[in-house]
């Protein structure tokens, strides 16, 4: 009976430690989880980008749909069914504070000159952002220079 108690005490124990190996790994090499939601400056630096729009492209392409503004479903950062006269709708760019407009905004932007970048919802965005005011969007990117 002790014998029985001794194995399953050792599968437990192999078990444990093989949890503990996997959740580890899923953290990255660098051991640290990358927030999806920021773009550091490491990762700038690593790359070689145009502009803005080249950042977000390769290194979160999924802020577009996430925002439901792929750049493809936008004319001019305005989504079909807004207009400018009204602000438009959609993704909207900010470079510190400052409105810049809509998704081609961050074509203007270059790389080099960016120190960060971070995705807001609307909600986060409607709170934390000034002018948006009424406006209906569905994200912000902000863009923080070096």
């Amino acid at each position: 009976m002790k014998r029985i108690y001794t194995v399953l005490s050792v599968i437990l124990l192999v078990g444990a430690a093989a949890g503990c190996a996997s959740a580890g790994s899923a953290a990255g090499s660098s051991g640290t989880k990358t927030n999806q939601n920021l773009i550091t400056a490491a990762e700038l630096d690593a790359g070689g980008f145009r502009n803005a729009y080249d950042v977000v492209q390769r290194l979160r392409p999924n802020w577009f749909t996430k925002a439901g503004s792929a750049p493809s479903q936008t004319l001019g950062g305005v989504s079909p069914g807004g207009s400018p006269a009204t602000g438009g709708s959609g993704l909207v760019v900010y470079l510190d504070k400052t409105r810049m407009g809509g998704v081609a905004a961050l074509r203007d932007l270059t790389a080099s000159g960016i120190g960060s970048m971070e995705f807001m919802d609307a909600s986060t965005a409607q709170a934390k952002l000034p002018g948006i005011g009424s406006s209906v969007i569905t994200g912000a990117i902000v863009v923080h220079s070096r």
